[in-house]
């Protein structure tokens, strides 16, 4: 058997068991966005880590040295934003082969800098090591969050609203374009292009929700609507009912599904790396969290329910409900899109 025979999903539920807790302040170890550990009776520690493979997760002709810096540390912060927290401290470790010149690699970190200003978050450190192959970027982010305010995958209800934090599928939609050449205006590509390139990571919106006291879950969508929502499910034993005409989709992901004859729910529910946030929302609280979004400026978009019946079901415009299997992005089970270049 193989990593490609059960997924990475399949994988973690494998080695879950032996990832022993011996440390009675962990409050969540393995199989949410971060690991929670408790520091005070007032505030927990937040921790996560990503790892970004060139021919895997990028190519280094797609995007300048800079804005890859930036991409590689936004999609770490994005799990502090979906654990409702605030982010510290970052550590950074490189695997670097010949061909990355040392120039570029300044250019990376002054990505990264310049990103971290905004966030006001520190860079203390890390490793670096030769690769043979391919460059090898690992991030680890520490952040803190109130106890009491931790949002995790685990506390969905039935009868919660489920929300979406902006526009679904523009980030595979550029995928696309990046992998294959298209007659495209420019104003639909470098709009999807920079879904892809340059998510930004809703922090400011993860704190709202954790401050709000109307959210019980929440995620960020990294591997895609279906699989992400089915991750929330898991965690808090439901199912959950979402609907074809509230799921917010952006007019250059429209105009490009419909020039290439593409259904456009294949990026919606199944593209990842939006970095929007999936969240549980009490019922009674949802329209006041909505105004409140409303007021500082951000989206907080209703798609559907969580319910006691398992499975997600997707009822379509015309009314028909269908089931629906996650089967977002997965490492190894997912065909990767530029592996053999």
């Amino acid at each position: 058997m193989k990593l490609k025979d059960i997924g990475e999903f399949g994988f973690i539920d494998r080695i879950e068991p032996l990832c022993k807790i011996h440390n009675p302040d962990v409050l969540r170890g393995i199989g949410d966005d971060c690991a929670v550990i408790g520091i005070s009776p007032e505030l927990n520690l937040l921790v996560t880590t990503d790892l970004l493979v060139e021919r895997v997760h990028f190519l280094l002709d797609w995007q300048s040295a800079q804005a890859l810096g930036a991409k590689a540390l936004a999609v770490n912060l994005s799990d502090i934003a979906a654990c409702g927290g605030t982010p510290k401290d970052v550590f950074v470790s490189l695997a670097v082969p010949d061909h990355v010149e040392i120039n570029w690699l300044e250019n990376f970190y002054k990505g990264m800098s310049d990103l971290s200003d905004r966030f006001k978050v520190s860079i203390l450190g890390g490793d670096t090591t030769r690769s043979l192959t391919d460059l090898i970027i690992n991030i680890t982010v520490t952040g803190v969050s109130k106890n009491g305010e931790t949002l995790l995958r685990s506390g969905a209800q039935s009868g919660d609203i489920i929300v979406v934090s902006g526009y679904l599928g523009d980030s595979s939609a550029g995928l696309e374009l990046l992998l294959n050449s298209r007659d495209v205006p420019e104003s639909i590509a470098s709009s999807l292009i920079n879904a892809q390139l340059s998510p930004t990571p809703h922090l400011r919106q993860g704190r709202s929700l954790a401050q709000s006291n109307a959210c019980n879950a929440a995620i960020d969508i990294s591997d895609g609507l279906s699989s992400d929502l089915g991750h929330v499910c898991k965690q808090s034993r439901l199912g959950a009912t979402i609907f074809e005409a509230r799921l917010p989709v952006s007019e250059p992901l429209k105009w490009l599904a419909g020039h290439l004859a593409i259904d456009p729910l294949e990026w919606v529910l199944n593209g990842g790396e939006d970095y929007i946030l999936l969240a549980a929302i009490k019922p009674d609280k949802f329209g006041e969290i909505r105004l409140r979004a409303a007021a500082e400026g951000w989206d907080l978009i209703e798609i559907g329910v969580f319910d006691s019946t398992p499975g997600i079901k997707f009822v379509k415009a015309s009314g028909e409900t269908l089931p629906i299997i996650p089967c977002g992005w997965d490492h190894f089970k997912s065909e990767m899109p530029f592996g053999q270049i």
